[in-house]
C-alpha cells in the first residue's frame, strides 16, 4: 500500500468530499476506483451518465440479444 499525494483546488476536494458522503463511502474509495478503471480501461468519461428511454419493445430485442451473447 503507498500513499498518493495529489494537488486539487480546495472547493473541488470540497465538493468531491460532499458527494462521497452523500453516497456514504470515502473520497479515498472514489479516487482508487477512477484509478482501477483507468488501467483496465485506459479511457476518462467525464460527466454523468445521459439517461435514454427505450421503448419497451426495443428492450425486449436488446434483452434477446444481451441473453445471447452472455451464453458464449
Amino acid at each position: 500500500m503507498t500513499t498518493l499525494t495529489i494537488r486539487i483546488e480546495d472547493e473541488l476536494k470540497a465538493q468531491a468530499a460532499k458527494q462521497a458522503e452523500k453516497l456514504g463511502i470515502p473520497l479515498t474509495l472514489i479516487v482508487k476506483n477512477a484509478l482501477k478503471n483507468f488501467v483496465e480501461s485506459p479511457k476518462i468519461v467525464i460527466g454523468e451518465p445521459e439517461t435514454i428511454i427505450v421503448p419497451p419493445d426495443i428492450q425486449k430485442k436488446m434483452d434477446k440479444i444481451g441473453n445471447l451473447l452472455s451464453k458464449k
